[in-house]
């Protein structure tokens, strides 16, 4: 065998599904959806769309569903 033959390319190494990726940028913009509206609730009185209201626990929970949903998307792989 040569040694081009040999080498193991870094990005292969790192693929993931396209399901995963599917469901990791569904995941991603769904939440980067409802920290928006989250948002926009919290200055707003007239605008409720998500049940109950403005609430910091919409925030935890959108930040850490965006890092999950990142992480299953394949940002953080190595290139």
């Amino acid at each position: 065998m040569t040694k081009e033959a040999q080498k193991i390319k870094v990005g292969r190494l790192h693929t993931r599904s396209r399901a995963s990726r599917i469901a990791g940028w569904s995941l991603l913009g769904l939440s980067l959806i409802t920290l928006v509206v989250n948002w926009i609730e919290e200055f707003t009185d007239t605008v409720t769309i998500l049940p109950g209201g403005h609430s910091p626990f919409y925030l935890v929970g959108s930040i850490c569903v965006i890092v999950v949903g990142a992480w299953r998307a394949g940002i953080f792989d190595a290139k």
